[in-house]
């Protein structure tokens, strides 16, 4: 299985480390990360990701076209023509097209989603209409050859999932296992239903704030 994994300045780190991490358990998975040049490339938390493969080097047919999400840096991406059309053009030819986050806004944006159900970050969902698609509330989300990730810590469950799809139940059970995955939330907050009119009063104003425009392909 041969994963392009898109990865630009100021994307969400755990978007990517999440599945990666999960699917690193499954024997003969080769990932390729591709940014716009090789090179470090600084996530939102100040790690960076090191890019092996720019835009004219990555695999041309990868099995699997993998973006994950980010607050502002999104828009970046989605008014970036160089990488909705190389995401374009290498989910034409993927067996699967794959996001974590607000990922799917940029799929999306490169025409990938259109009629099909997917997931995004929970304050960005209503923006995939106008990529024509349609909003799903699931934590992962999968339509045909489309899977979709919730918001940041999603992306474990999604790679988890993902993994069980590819390879069988026991696959998945064995890599959930493997990662001790068995979360305990301490406050119970981690989705707007969840959480109390305070807490979610000043989660949205911080979303405001960092999305200052609307996505735009």
């Amino acid at each position: 299985m041969r994963v392009l994994a898109f990865i630009y300045e100021g994307m969400t780190l755990l978007d990517m480390v999440g599945p990666i991490q999960a699917w690193s358990f499954m024997p003969g998975m080769e990932v390729q990360f591709v940014g716009k040049k090789v090179g470090p490339v600084k996530t939102d938390c100040g790690l960076s990701i090191m890019a092996t493969h720019d835009l004219s080097s990555a695999w041309s047919d990868p099995d699997v076209l993998f973006i994950g999400g980010a607050g502002k840096p999104t828009l970046g991406m989605i008014g970036d023509k160089a990488v909705t059309a190389f995401l374009r053009d290498r989910g034409s030819r993927a067996k699967w097209v794959t996001s974590v986050c607000t990922g799917s806004l940029i799929l999306g944006a490169a025409g990938l989603l259109e009629g099909y159900r997917a997931a995004t970050y929970w304050s960005a969902g209503d923006h995939l209409a106008q990529f024509g698609a349609t909003r799903s509330d699931d934590r992962v989300c999968i339509d045909r050859n489309r899977m979709t990730g919730g918001g940041i810590t999603s992306g474990i469950d999604f790679g988890i999932a993902v993994a069980a799809h590819w390879a069988g139940d026991q696959t998945g059970k064995l890599i959930e296992l493997m990662m001790e995955y068995a979360p305990q939330p301490p406050f119970g907050t981690g989705r707007p239903e969840l959480a109390d009119a305070g807490t979610l009063a000043l989660a949205r104003q911080l979303v405001e704030a960092e999305f200052s425009e609307s996505p735009k392909p």
